[in-house]
């Protein structure tokens, strides 16, 4: 079977899928609303705190909505998803969110996981995917 481009595709946008749903059957478990309870408990914290942290969550706010929109363009298969890819992977990389998300279920199951191998492993993940998604927007 040869590799085409809405493989290379649809293999990013599962990843990015699996995160997103991951994440809101996590907050669903815990008896919160997916990012609306976030956000609304991160007003009343970080009141208390400096601008910076403010700075900080709206960027990570930032990067859970880029997930959101690579994931769309992704599965349609859309060109324009290089600049997606290309601006949230320095944000993926600050927060430690791999664009493999098995690997955030695998930390999860493993007891006593090795943080400097996660590291790694997430910027061999990144390095990947921006590789492919630029060698495969490049060939349409």
């Amino acid at each position: 079977m040869k590799l085409t481009r809405m493989h290379v595709f649809w293999f990013w946008g599962a990843m990015d899928a699996l995160y997103l749903i991951r994440y809101a059957v996590a907050s669903a478990m815990e008896g919160r609303i997916p990012y609306l309870s976030d956000i609304e408990s991160a007003l009343w914290v970080l009141r208390d705190h400096s601008r910076e942290q403010l700075y900080m969550f709206g960027i990570a706010m930032l990067l859970q909505v880029s997930i959101l929109i690579s994931c769309v363009l992704l599965f349609l298969g859309r060109e324009q998803v290089r600049w997606v890819t290309y601006l949230q992977t320095p944000l993926r990389l600050a927060f430690i969110v791999p664009s493999v998300s098995l690997l955030l279920v695998g930390a999860q199951l493993v007891p006593n996981y090795n943080l400097v191998l996660m590291a790694v492993l997430v910027v061999i993940s990144e390095v990947v995917k921006v590789w492919s998604v630029w060698r495969w927007c490049e060939k349409s």
